[in-house]
Parts: C-alpha cells; sequence; structure tokens
C-alpha cells in the first residue's frame, strides 16, 4: 500500500543514489528525520553499475580523514543494520610505466606514511606475484596500500536505507521532484507528482539529472553525463576473492575482482557523453550500448597488458552513464543563488568512495551551518554563472573523463570549450607571446614565449619547455618591470551605511578605514579559518572594492551575504566584468608609471598600502600600492573600457625602460621567494592567519565582533606554543634542471620524525633556489627557538634533502624594497 507523502520535513533531499541515502543516513545519525525522493528506484541510476572501488588517499588531511571514515564506514554498517555490504579490503596497486608516473607514485609514497595510512613499494617480483597475469617488464614501480578495497554498491545502498529508516528517515521511490517551491529567494518546500511537502531545506543529489533540475531553477550545478565502459571475463581460475585492484593511470584502466571474473575499465583521453538533450524519463537501471569503435584503443592496451585475455571469454561488455564535471571535483554544499538548496553532485565516477565522507558532510553542513573541516576543493559556490550553459558542461565532459587517470602536472592542458572568458587586452597579450591556460573559463597568460611555440605537453616535473621565459620575466621584476594583466580577478563592490558593518563581521582586519585605504585580510569562518584571502579598498565613505583570486568571485559574495544582519543596509554588486586590472612591478614602475600619470607617486604621497584615484593616460581610475611579487608595485583599476588605452600608454612609457610581460608561472615563482601565501594551497579554511603567519592582518580589538574572534584570541594568547605555522623553506643540494622540485605535499622531517609537510614549492630564479612554503606542526608548540635550532630534512620522492627553514621570507626579508 503507498504511503502518503509527510506536509513537512526538515530536510528532503531529491534523488536516491549512494550520495543521496548516505546523506539520509547521516542526517538520521544526528538526529534529523530527512525525507527522501526518488524517481524511479533507489539506486537506479549511476549507483547500481560502479565498480565499488574505495580509497583512501586524497590531497589534504581534511579529505583524507573522509576517506578512512568512508572504509571504516563499510567495515561497521553491516554490524549495525545486519545488511552485508560486501566490503573487502583487498588493497589497490597502482602501476607506474613512465619516469613521471614513476616520480608521482614515489610522492604518493611519501604522502601516505605523513597520512598515516601503510603503504609499500612493491618489487617486480612482489607484484607478479600479487598479479601473475600480467606483463611487468616494463615497469618501474607498483605502490601498494593494503586497507584500501572494493564493496558491494547496491548492497551498500541497501544498507545505509535500512539504517536511516530504523533512525525515522523515510524514503519515497517512483515520485518525481517537479519543481522547488522558493519564496524571497529561499527554499519553502518541493512539488513531486504525488503532492507538495513544506520544508526550509533541500538537498539535491539527483547525479545526472542535477544540472538540468537545477538550471531550471536558475541555479549552477555543472556537470554532464558520459558513457563508461568495462568488460567482465569469464571466471578466470586461480582468482582469488581477495585480489588487490589494479590501476595502470598511464593506459587509463583499472582492473578488480568480480565474483571470480575480472572487471576492466577504462577512462577514456575523451570519453563520449550522453543524454545532450536530457536523461530519459524512464531510465531505470538501463545499459547502454557498447561502442567497440570507441573504446578500441582502451581494449587494445588492456590485451597489451595481460595477452592471456586473448584467450578468454569476454562474459559482458558493459556500458553505463556517469556524470562529470568541468574540473573534475564533486559539486557540494549550499547554493549562491537560493537560500536553503544544497547540492552534493558531480562524483566523477568516485561516488561510492566518497559517498560516507559525502554524506557525513552534508549532514554537518545541513544541521550545523557548516562542516567541521574544509570542503574549499568541492565548494558548489566554486561553479560561476556561466557554467549552467548546457553545451559547454556537455563539450567539457568528454576531457573531464580524461581528467580521471592520466598523469596530472603543470603543463596538462584543457583542450575543450576554450576561449569562453577573455580579457580585455586577450589579443594583445597573444601578439605578444602569452601562452594561455584555462582557468574557469578565462584564458589566462601563464607565460610569454615571443616565438609562440605553445605548449609541451610531454609530462615533466622538473625543469620544463618554458623555465627560461619564467627566469627572464622573474628577473625583468627584480631588475626593470614587469606588467600583469590580472583583470579576470574577482572585483566585488559593497557598498551601503552598513557596508563597513558587513565586512567587518567577517574581516579579521580592521575595515573601518579612511578612504583611500587599502587593507589586506582573509576572509573568517566560526573557527578563526580562512575562506577568503583579499584586499579590501575604501573608494567612498559607504563604498569598498574586494579584490579576490577569480576562482573566489561567486563564494566570496556569498560568504558576506550569508553572515550580514538582514537589517543592515548594503548591496553587493559584482564588479569583475567592469573592471580592468593591471599590475606593474619593479625597480623602474613608479618611474613608468609617472610618465602616464601627472599625479605624485612619490613614497611620501603616495606610501605603501595607499589607494588614490589617479590620472593613467587618458583615463582616470584607482591606483593601489601593493605587490605579490615582493617589488614595489602598483595595482590599477580602470573601467573597462579604458584598460586597452591604459595598457598602451603604460607599454610605450616602459620599452624603453625594459617593462616586460609576465605570467602567472613567474607571478607563482616570485611570491613563494617572497613567503607571500596562496588561498587554496597554503591556506584555507582549516588554517586560522595566526597558524600561517598572517596574524598582522588581525585586529582583535576592533569594535566589532567577528566570525573566529574567540578562537583568534586563545591562539593570540598561546603566542609561541601555536600547534601549527607556516614558514618559508630552502630545499638544499638539489638544482633547477635536475631536481627534484618542492611542488605540494612533500613530507618534513626533524629529530626522525614527520613535523610538516610542504604546501607550495618552485624553483625561486631571483634567489636561485627551491623555494616554498611549509606547515610545521608539534605539540609542544612550533617556537621561533625550535625552528631556529634547524635539523630540518624533507622527503621528496623517497629521498631526503637537508631544508632551510624560517618564519621569514628568503626574498626581500624586512620588506624594504616593497615598501621603497
Amino acid at each position: 500500500m503507498a504511503r502518503d507523502l509527510p506536509e513537512n520535513a526538515p530536510v528532503v533531499i531529491i534523488g536516491g543514489g549512494i550520495i543521496g541515502v548516505s546523506a539520509l543516513y547521516h542526517l538520521a545519525k544526528r538526529g534529523v528525520p530527512a525525507v527522501l525522493i526518488e524517481r524511479r528506484r533507489a539506486a537506479s541510476g549511476t549507483t547500481w553499475h560502479a565498480a565499488g572501488i574505495v580509497g583512501q588517499l586524497r590531497d589534504s588531511t581534511a579529505q583524507t580523514e573522509l576517506g578512512k571514515y568512508t572504509a571504516r564506514l563499510f567495515r561497521e554498517l553491516e554490524e549495525e543494520t545486519g545488511q552485508a555490504t560486501g566490503y573487502k579490503p583487498n588493497g589497490t596497486i597502482n602501476l607506474a610505466v613512465g619516469d613521471v608516473r614513476h616520480e608521482q607514485l614515489l610522492r604518493s609514497h611519501d604522502h601516505a606514511a605523513r597520512m598515516g595510512i601503510e603503504s609499500f613499494l612493491l618489487s617486480r617480483e612482489e607484484l607478479q606475484e600479487k598479479w601473475p597475469w600480467i606483463e611487468t617488464a616494463d615497469v618501474k614501480s607498483a605502490f601498494f596500500v593494503p586497507s584500501n578495497g572494493q564493496v558491494n554498491p547496491l548492497d551498500v545502498t541497501v544498507a545505509l536505507i535500512k539504517g536511516a529508516k530504523a533512525l525515522g528517515a523515510q524514503l519515497f521511490e517512483n515520485t518525481k521532484v517537479t519543481q522547488l517551491i522558493i519564496r524571497g529567494g529561499k527554499i519553502a518546500g518541493v512539488e513531486t507528482d504525488k503532492g507538495v511537502i513544506a520544508t526550509e531545506k533541500v538537498l539535491l543529489a539527483g547525479g545526472m539529472w542535477s544540472h538540468l533540475f537545477a538550471k531550471a531553477h536558475g541555479v549552477t550545478v555543472p556537470l554532464h553525463a558520459t558513457e563508461h565502459f568495462y568488460i567482465v571475463t569469464e571466471p578466470l581460475e586461480g582468482l582469488p576473492k581477495d585480489q588487490p585492484i589494479l590501476n595502470i593511470a598511464e593506459e587509463r584502466t583499472y582492473w578488480k575482482e568480480d565474483t571470480g571474473k575480472l572487471l576492466i575499465g577504462a577512462f577514456e583521453n575523451l570519453g563520449k557523453p550522453y543524454g545532450a538533450e536530457g536523461i530519459p524519463e524512464d531510465f531505470e537501471f538501463d545499459e547502454l550500448p557498447f561502442d567497440m569503435m570507441h573504446v578500441e584503443p582502451n581494449l587494445e592496451k588492456m590485451f597489451e597488458r595481460m595477452p592471456a585475455l586473448g584467450g578468454m571469454g569476454i562474459q559482458t561488455f558493459f556500458n553505463g552513464p556517469e556524470s562529470f564535471t568541468p574540473d573534475g571535483r564533486p559539486y557540494l554544499g549550499p547554493t549562491s543563488e537560493i537560500k536553503g538548496l544544497f547540492v552534493a553532485a558531480g562524483m566523477n565516477s568516485n561516488g561510492i568512495l566518497n559517498s560516507g565522507g559525502v554524506g557525513l558532510t552534508m549532514a554537518e553542513w545541513m544541521s550545523d551551518g557548516e562542516p567541521s573541516r574544509g570542503m574549499g576543493p568541492m565548494l558548489a559556490r566554486r561553479a560561476h554563472p556561466f557554467q549552467r550553459n548546457t553545451r559547454y558542461n556537455r563539450d567539457r565532459s568528454a576531457e573531464s573523463v580524461g581528467f580521471h587517470y592520466g598523469v596530472s602536472w603543470a603543463g596538462r592542458q584543457i583542450r575543450s570549450a576554450r576561449g569562453v572568458r577573455r580579457v580585455p587586452l586577450h589579443d594583445r597579450l597573444r601578439a605578444a607571446g602569452a601562452t594561455f591556460a584555462e582557468r574557469i573559463g578565462w584564458e589566462v597568460p601563464m607565460y610569454y614565449d615571443p616565438d609562440q611555440r605553445g605548449w609541451n605537453e610531454e609530462p615533466n616535473l622538473r625543469w620544463k619547455d618554458w623555465s627560461p621565459y619564467v627566469q627572464s620575466e622573474c628577473l625583468a621584476a627584480r631588475d626593470a618591470a614587469v606588467l600583469i594583466d590580472q583583470s579576470m580577478y574577482a572585483k566585488i563592490q559593497v557598498q551601503g551605511p552598513d557596508a563597513v558593518r558587513a565586512l567587518n563581521r567577517i574581516c579579521g582586519a580592521e575595515i573601518d578605514v579612511a578612504t583611500g585605504t587599502s587593507i589586506y585580510t582573509q576572509f573568517l569562518n566560526s573557527r578563526g579559518g580562512i575562506e577568503a584571502d583579499v584586499t579590501i579598498t575604501r573608494t567612498a565613505p559607504e563604498c569598498f572594492m574586494v579584490i579576490s583570486g577569480h576562482p573566489s568571485q561567486i563564494r566570496d559574495q556569498a560568504w558576506i551575504r550569508d553572515h550580514a544582519d538582514p537589517e543592515w543596509r548594503f548591496e553587493i554588486f559584482d564588479a569583475t566584468s567592469a573592471y580592468g586590472l593591471i599590475s606593474i612591478h619593479g625597480p623602474k614602475s613608479r618611474e613608468i608609471l609617472s610618465a602616464i600619470s601627472g599625479d605624485d607617486l612619490s613614497n611620501e604621497a603616495f606610501p605603501f598600502g595607499a589607494a588614490q584615484e589617479i590620472d593613467m593616460g587618458y583615463a582616470r581610475g584607482w591606483a593601489i600600492r601593493r605587490s605579490f611579487l615582493g617589488e614595489l608595485g602598483y595595482e590599477l583599476m580602470m573601467p573597462t573600457e579604458f584598460t586597452i588605452g591604459v595598457y598602451e600608454a603604460l607599454m610605450d612609457a616602459g620599452d624603453p625602460l625594459g617593462l616586460r610581460h609576465m605570467g602567472m608561472f613567474a607571478m607563482n615563482a616570485c611570491r613563494l621567494e617572497k613567503g607571500f601565501r596562496h588561498f587554496g594551497h597554503d591556506i584555507g579554511e582549516d588554517d586560522t592567519p595566526f597558524e600561517t603567519g598572517l596574524g598582522f592582518a588581525v585586529a582583535l580589538d576592533k569594535e566589532d565582533s567577528f566570525l573566529g574572534k574567540a578562537r583568534l584570541a586563545a591562539q593570540k594568547n598561546d603566542g609561541p606554543s601555536t600547534q601549527n605555522r607556516t614558514v618559508s623553506c630552502i630545499a638544499e643540494s638539489v638544482g633547477a634542471k635536475d631536481g627534484p622540485y618542492l611542488i605540494h605535499n612533500e613530507p618534513v622531517w626533524k629529530d626522525g620524525g614527520i613535523v610538516g609537510h610542504v604546501t607550495s614549492g618552485d624553483w625561486g630564479f631571483r634567489l636561485q633556489a627551491m623555494v616554498g612554503l611549509a606547515s610545521l606542526n608539534r605539540d609542544g608548540g612550533v617556537s621561533k627557538t625550535w625552528i631556529d635550532e634547524g635539523g630540518f630534512k624533507v622527503q621528496i620522492a623517497g629521498k631526503m634533502y637537508p631544508l632551510k627553514v624560517q618564519l621569514t621570507p628568503y626574498y626581500d626579508p624586512k620588506g624594504e624594497i616593497m615598501r621603497g
């Protein structure tokens, strides 16, 4: 007998795949009896045909802990619910056949030790013992994590539903949500084909249906379905049930035991989009036609790796859809468009291994207001409005399949959906030799090559083809001047009588400053963690311009709105497209800017941190005295239509003085030498300003209370006993040409134990050294005395190198160049 829908619910979840039912279960565990609505039957979209591989090792500590939690959950669910999950800790083995992938696996082995995950590097003989059926002569390394495993997706789904229902949650199958009910920009309920449920919170976990459903409500959830192919052999004699899972990224294949048979799948270099006009209405446990021609290159790799496949029967040629996102990462958390609407979608074929951690995180978000750990790389609010375009998602999804495997490195380029967003100077920068990369639709100059040879896409973790150009740009910043077009950066205008209160509520610094003052500050969360790294310029008594990185354009606006009092009188205007932003840096930057402006730019009249409206050629715009390179520098902001004219004036004045263009690679190298933090690498939601050397940007004595003040006050009081601190570092006995390079996540050692890790690093051309930033951790406190004792080492690809460490930057530690 059909049950009636409840009239109301604390939370309604749309979508009965593994992500939706995990959220249902975890909300129930927190005492929130949510209601899940599924259009057909649970797990009938993507979940049912998933391979069920469970891995734990992630880029960050927070994400790795979620991975560990998922594995633990799968082990414990059976005991809790009586429903088997099929979880088997078979372990995973990743193979490398090339030098770059080999180095990456060595680095992963180092990283696993820091994360507390046991791992091994297998000899070829040990690999052959575990996988006797495959060719191993060309294998350079095999990285084995015994605690990873596999699970039966349908069984896990049933167990989660059973556990949720036991705690009061409800699930309604064969019920279609037709639309969201929205009043005043807030969720008020959901309308289904069987009635309406009133609610203030909705979680959209609709998998490949999510994009078009969200788009119909003016919400951006960028994803698209693609076809995923695998084969299943006839039973293989001698194949144990605990056979380790095999991943060969360079060949884009994965191999696992499946009830005595081998399941071998592939993630093609270019996938095949599915459902361009939408997913069929009657889709339920459907298979798609197997496109033999499309996957022939991958099948050839499988048969070359395991010649015995040629004499075995293939029981199943399977093809089923999965959703992929433009950057290969899921979208989680609240949307920016509708208050009370949350998203958990776009798992990029990682739904099973993400499911436990995602369900736990969404339950925290929807009941506590924020998750207990940073989710920055996966925030739903990183989506930009243009990504609502379905054709963009369709075209990118084919390439997103390729992101899943292959070799990831700094020169890996995106080919699809290019030229979407271009700065006003795009054509002039291209003529000057700009080599562009895509960043959230923007065409961003990474380096300048006068011969315009383009990218060499042969993976390389050491000296690159572009390194000589980056070196020239860095040295020009030190010796003459460079120009960087940063027009793609987010520019958010906050204005109104209570604008200062709205900003002071979320910022660590005092924002109530004199007009014409530029403030460096962070947006904070309730834990004192960093949600954004910005500069704010007061351009009028009731007007402020926030400048942030281009990925944060949407999330930063939402953060301001989220924490403002509804009664405050202010408005937010996204001015990103309204203004160009050009910065010039170097000892001759003042002379160049003075040549196109009649204003007094002397140090006395225009000191570091000041902001003034000045003449620029025939235009009028704001000049802000700052530099992310650590040189004398100015950020110039002018209405978009004047950008080209100002640029031409600067280049005409600067050409005789050695002015040249600079790309983002050189900018990153310079900021590392100067010890400037990069949001997303060196600082994030789980880091506080006092832990990361940014305590100078916190005004604990300001009149207005602000997010995280209590924790920051406690940390300030602790002083040198702060358990975590960010430092500058230089790796010794390594070179620019041969490396190995500091990149990210290299463990830092002292006295025989791991005491931290590198957050970002690269070759510093001004210092002629391998420079980076590192986060150190010590129970007794990371004091200056302990740091000055020295004795640090960094582990890079399995080898130890001496590491110099200090609290101040190695380039211009007193900041005299930048302020001079």
